[in-house]
């Protein structure tokens, strides 16, 4: 989820009139900001107009009273005392899920895209609201700026909402950021008839006839496609080139169209693919910044021969530049040579450089052959298979990359090749031969993918060795400009060991090659393979990088992955802050995720080893699986069309062979957010058993104020434990095909691990409020929260009946509440 992401709902939702019966503490209240609680209401208030008008003044009503029953849960939901609370909310829930069931397939259809679009709708007052007031932030001086920070963007499948659905919700939110612009200076609600509010209305109902999922499974170029509309829009762009010049060099690349891991459909055609979309947006950026230059030189009554000359020498080379082809490379840099001659003539006459050239600059620079730079990801398997000379896609891509390349740095075009689930030397000394077979000598960086405990416990010997070798030795001084990089895979780690212990063995991953690359005089590029959600890797960048090396922040490197590309790049004004987040994060004093007291590293240790001990031996169990695939979206992975990517890297119910990506959807679907805290309850009921119990508790307490990295997952989890909704769970087991005892001696143990849990963090942090940190998400979270309910009931239902587009929906507009997929 994002960082200082104000996710807010307020429950007076679809009309003035819906305000009745809401239930919403003073002092939570006070905790959100006037201005962005009175955008939702209004906003909101306009969708209900639209709802009202489309699906009819009966279907409106029934909405507004499963609103009410909704609001109804305020408090009551967010109360994690869950023995007090529990069964009144399950009760209301079970009441409205009966009603539901008596809706004929069109309004329950009707009710979750309405419940569907109020939460998109809030997620753009919030982002309106955060762009807002960013434009009053001054930007802070800071004395270091990172040798660069970089975003890795790839299409998992992470985002569940159809193209067309994101952008109208981006126009409504470049609207509704106006609109708060409009009243900054005015009484809020100065502007009940202006123009602003007819534009959104405009876009409501553009919204309301708009799918909000997928009609069909995604190719690798809709995916693409879809990732450089939101990445090389003229707004991102200009943020990116603003940051760059602000807290220095800044780099994006692209897996999309690259990532042949597991994915059959990837291949040396997609490879070309993804060049090309980037290519296209590329130059309509850079042709309309010319338009630009071409009215100013128009102005001019005497013209420099040179510049009249140089001017039409530059436009005419871009047709020939449109396809990527083979020979791009001698394409590309003759055309930089005619860019940097008009820059330099431009600049000789008028004796300043005109802002767009400047600009342009700055783009070659960070796309130097004028397509966003691809990584290509391959299994270690698969790579000693090409380098033996048997015929493979990955074999082909690489040659793909050498005709294309041909007079100009293969690494403008590709990057890196990341090997997948490296466990020895051979796998990378593999992976340079074969560049070497493309290339002539290693040029694309060779990176190794540690993702598994016995991965990543090995790292640091097989990358000695890769330090070692003569080949690689010559390619980090030659060719890779002094780096060398590895990258550390967050999801599958915490998919294995559970989310504490999976930080904590990468933790001592990374410090134990911080020491071993200062030995050989190496700048390090640690790559963190992190998702969106929590239970992937992600969160704020505070709670991501807080344990890290300096060297990490040296040189920031991370994915971004499906539905965060959106969200991170949501304005100007938020992509501008999430670098600038970085830079601070690199910038704070002290010993980075270093802490001293071996006895502290061995209590967390301890504590870390208990839960993951707890977590494993739940996931392998095959009564549990059972659960996973009878009362979860889980055997639907394959219909609800989210990527292109198979959700299994075999066709079988093995836990290990699932992806973690869908893995994760299941458990945010579900409400559950499983893989964050599972164990933690148990780890806890072993201490207080233990005769030094109140010992272990303040040593592990005085483990949260010392080692970053626990007290990280401390807040990590307390947010998470927040966010979970048992009584929604219990529905969904009860629903399912598992026999009753089964579902009773499921949930109960559920019951009894999460409050467990619960009771560990308050007496850890001696705080009732799990949000002590972040008082309005815990605000935030209590008002959201039951507005998502009705969308699990009708996903639920969608299970029962089969329905493929109602479950579709419901995983979006689930999606859009949790802000995250999975």
């Amino acid at each position: 989820m994002l960082d200082l992401c104000l996710v807010f709902l307020v429950s007076d939702h679809f009309k003035g009139k819906f305000q009745r019966g809401t239930h919403v503490s003073r002092d939570q209240d006070q905790s959100l900001p006037e201005e962005l609680r009175w955008l939702v209401k209004k906003s909101v208030a306009i969708l209900g107009d639209v709802v009202r008008y489309e699906a009819g003044s009966m279907t409106y009503r029934q909405i507004e009273k499963i609103r009410k029953q909704m609001a109804d849960l305020h408090g009551k939901s967010h109360d994690k005392r869950q023995g007090k609370n529990h069964q009144e909310i399950y009760a209301i829930l079970a009441k409205t899920l009966k009603q539901l069931r008596g809706y004929s397939r069109a309004k329950k259809s009707n009710i979750a895209h309405a419940f569907t679009l109020m939460l998109e709708l809030i997620n753009s007052c919030e982002n309106a609201y955060r762009t807002y007031r960013l434009r009053q932030y001054s930007l802070k001086s800071y004395k270091k700026l990172p040798l660069a920070m970089i975003y890795v963007v790839t299409a998992h499948p992470t985002e569940a909402r159809a193209s067309a659905n994101i952008l109208v919700f981006q126009e409504i939110q470049r609207i509704l950021t106006a609109i708060l612009e409009s009243t900054h200076r005015a009484s809020l609600g100065d502007l009940e008839c202006s123009d602003q509010w007819l534009c959104l209305k405009n876009s409501l109902e553009l919204a309301w006839h708009t799918s909000t999922v997928k009609t069909r499974r995604p190719r690798v170029r809709d995916e693409a496609e879809h990732v450089y509309s939101q990445l090389l829009r003229d707004e991102t762009l200009n943020a990116l080139l603003a940051s760059r010049r602000e807290f220095g060099p800044i780099y994006i690349r692209s897996w999309v169209g690259g990532d042949k891991d597991g994915h059959p459909g990837v291949n040396a055609r997609t490879l070309l693919e993804s060049l090309c979309l980037s290519r296209r947006s590329l130059i309509q950026f850079f042709l309309r910044s010319l338009k630009q230059i071409a009215k100013d030189l128009a102005l001019l009554r005497n013209t420099d021969p040179k510049l009249r000359l140089a001017y039409p020498d530059l436009v005419k080379a871009i047709p020939g530049l449109r396809r990527v082809r083979s020979g791009d490379g001698t394409r590309i840099r003759a055309f930089r040579l005619k860019f940097r001659k008009f820059r330099n003539d431009y600049e000789a006459f008028l004796g300043v450089p005109h802002p767009q050239l400047v600009r342009l600059q700055d783009l070659l620079q960070m796309f130097p052959a004028l397509v966003v730079p691809m990584e290509l990801r391959e299994h270690s398997e698969l790579i000693q298979e090409a380098a033996k000379g048997n015929t493979t896609a990955i074999g082909r891509m690489l040659a793909q990359v050498s005709s294309i390349s041909k007079g100009e740095e293969p690494r403008f075009y590709v990057r890196g090749l990341v090997l997948s689930m490296v466990s020895s030397f051979e796998s990378i000394q593999a992976a340079g031969q074969l560049v070497q077979k493309y290339f002539g000598e290693v040029k694309i960086p060779v990176i190794p993918l540690f993702e598994q405990e016995p991965a990543l416990n090995h790292a640091p010997q097989i990358m000695k060795q890769m330090l070692e070798h003569p080949t690689f030795q010559r390619a980090i001084h030659r060719n890779w400009d002094g780096y060398l990089e590895v990258m550390l895979g967050y999801s599958d780690s915490a998919k294995e060991l559970g989310l504490l212990a999976s930080h904590l063995t990468i933790r001592n991953t990374v410090r134990k090659l911080d020491r071993l690359y200062r030995n050989y005089s190496i700048t390090p590029v640690f790559f963190h393979g992190s998702g969106g959600s929590i239970d992937r890797g992600g969160g704020s960048i505070e709670e991501q990088t807080e344990w890290w090396p300096r060297s990490a922040l040296q040189i920031y490197k991370a994915t971004i992955q499906g539905e965060m590309v959106e969200r991170t790049f949501a304005s100007f004004e938020i992509t501008r802050r999430r670098f600038e987040q970085i830079v601070a994060q690199g910038n704070l004093p002290g010993a980075r995720g270093l802490p001293a007291g071996s006895s502290l590293q061995k209590a967390v240790e301890a504590f870390g080893s208990r839960v993951s001990h707890e977590y494993q031996n739940k996931t392998k169990s095959n009564l549990f699986l059972e659960a996973v695939r009878e009362a979860t979206p889980y055997r639907y992975l394959n219909i609800l069309r989210l990527g292109s990517r198979p959700s299994a890297r075999e066709k079988t119910q093995d836990f290990s062979k699932l992806r973690t990506i869908p893995w994760v959807l299941c458990w945010t679907q579900t409400r559950v957010l499983f893989p964050t805290w599972w164990g933690v309850g148990s780890a806890w009921e072993q201490i207080r058993a233990s005769r030094d119990a109140s010992e272990q508790l303040a040593r592990l307490r005085r483990c949260f104020y010392e080692i970053p990295v626990f007290r990280s997952y401390i807040k990590v989890l307390s947010s998470t434990l927040a966010r979970v909704e048992l009584p929604v769970w219990r529905l969904y087991l009860e629903n399912s095909a598992l026999p009753n005892e089964r579902t009773k001696q499921v949930f109960e143990e559920f019951q009894k691990e999460y409050e467990l849990a619960l009771d560990f963090v308050r007496a850890l942090l001696r705080k009732k409020n799990l949000l002590w940190f972040r008082p309005w998400v815990g605000a935030s979270i209590e008002k959201r929260s039951p507005m998502i309910h009705p969308l699990n009931l009708l996903q639920i239902i969608a299970i029962e009946e089969s329905d493929h587009a109602l479950l579709r929906e419901t995983v979006t507009g689930i999606a859009s509440g949790m802000m995250t997929t999975g």
